[in-house]
């Protein structure tokens, strides 16, 4: 008993599923990793404001003479040292506080990518977890299928061998008998590539999930597309990725124009000269403020016009990134309330094939109905149930979907969904 229970393979659930895809996933954490790039971004902007503090040093041969008073003059060839500590704190340079204004706006951009494909993780998961879903209930009504016409057709041949059945009645249960091994071989496929997508996502193998329960169909809520379409514009991360990109590239541009301001700095150094020949040893300390004045230089016009250029390219950018969020939220809004038609529709037809396929099994043992009428109505019954799972594995995709067409899909998403799977 012991061994039976430690053996017992465990039920996964989506909330499982979802730790397992947050914690490697390369896609989020290749956008994380950029994130921290674009903070140690601001950092570097910052410090450029600030002090620098460097040595120079030097040391050779020369002539040394007193202008002034010409009173002596050591040869060419007297050997030196000289040192120089300089202490440089701009007071105002233009283009480093527009870089660091640039690099601020990276970030924001950065944090909404990272938002953007960590909703996209978890709608990921959503789908390949119902994919499998999906492909394991086809998988069993392709061999439920299959099973009811091998019975049948060893019941015809059986009949045939007596003398009672009916060569026409054995062909063709034994046509649907093939065809319905080439449907499970199908889903069978289907299977194995649904969960090939999960593992790929969770990068681990896919083991026994969960299965949902009997729920109803939901309608958007509200069931309006304007309100919808309005969340989107002011939540989808691409959006805010995108209007922060737009920031960046006119802080550039403002960055290019400012190279022809003038630059202000207040420098502090100490110097000290040593002449190896005489007994001389200066040493200067000084603080003074510089005046950078750039006169002319033509990479700064060309800068100009390719951040101008590149700042209408972003403009541009963030408007077909809202055009396609409005569409992907109209297309997702109009999805979801094509499902639930789709999956009432569904589950009508399959009550309504069951019944079809009871009633025709009695008449069929009673003598009233034929082999045909029997293998009809087993396609009927097998193809509403497929239609039905479809509709519904499609339903539950498409409430995710929307949200996160309108960027509001997070974790408790997650937690609202494996509420409706089987314990």
């Amino acid at each position: 008993m012991l061994v039976l229970a430690s053996s017992a393979i465990a039920i996964e659930d989506l909330v499982q599923v979802f730790h397992q895809a947050l914690e490697s996933d390369p896609i989020l954490s290749r956008e994380s990793y950029l994130f921290n790039g674009s903070q140690a971004g601001v950092s570097l902007a910052k410090a450029a404001l600030g002090p620098t503090l460097s040595l120079n040093s030097a040391a050779g041969v020369g002539s040394l003479i007193d202008v002034n008073i010409n009173s002596f003059s050591l040869a060419t060839g007297t050997s030196f040292e000289f040192y120089t500590v300089l202490l440089t704190q701009p007071l105002f340079d233009g283009q480093k506080l527009s870089a660091l204004k640039a690099a601020k706006y990276q970030k924001e951009a950065q944090s909404s990518a990272v938002q953007y494909q960590r909703q996209q993780l978890i709608f990921r998961v959503i789908q390949a977890y119902f994919g499998v879903l999906q492909a394991q209930a086809n998988e069993r009504v392709s061999e439920t299928e299959l099973a009811l016409y091998e019975e049948i057709l060893k019941q015809t041949e059986a009949f045939l061998k007596i003398g009672k059945g009916d060569i026409v009645a054995v062909k063709e249960a034994k046509a649907r008998y093939d065809l319905s091994q080439s449907s499970l071989i199908t889903a069978k496929n289907a299977l194995n590539i649904s969960k090939a997508i999960l593992e790929r996502i969770t990068h681990k193998p896919v083991g026994e999930l969960a299965e949902v329960k009997e729920i109803s169909p939901m309608s958007p809520t509200p069931n309006e597309l304007g309100p919808w379409v309005q969340t989107a514009m002011a939540n989808q991360p691409l959006i805010k990725q995108a209007k922060a990109l737009v920031d960046v590239s006119y802080a550039q541009l403002e960055q290019n124009k400012r190279g022809h301001w003038p630059v202000l700095s207040l420098v502090g150094s100490s110097s000290q000269l040593a002449v190896n020949a005489i007994p001389v040893n200066l040493q200067v300390a000084a603080g003074f403020l510089t005046l950078s004045v750039p006169l002319y230089d033509g990479q700064i016009d060309q800068r100009i016009k390719q951040s101008q250029a590149q700042a209408k390219a972003t403009s541009e950018f963030l408007r077909n990134t809202s055009d396609q969020t409005k569409l992907d939220t109209e297309e997702a809004f109009l999805n979801l309330q094509s499902s639930v038609l789709q999956l009432k529709s569904a589950k009508t037809a399959l009550e309504s094939a069951k019944t079809s396929y009871a009633a025709t099994k009695k008449g069929y043992e009673l003598g009233t109905r034929s082999v045909i009428d029997l293998l009809t109505v087993i396609s009927d019954l097998s193809n509403a149930t497929r239609n039905y799972y479809n509709a519904l594995y499609n339903h539950l995709v498409s409430r995710a979907q929307l949200k996160a067409a309108a960027g509001i899909l997070n974790q408790e998403d997650i937690l609202a969904f494996n509420s409706i799977l089987k314990r």
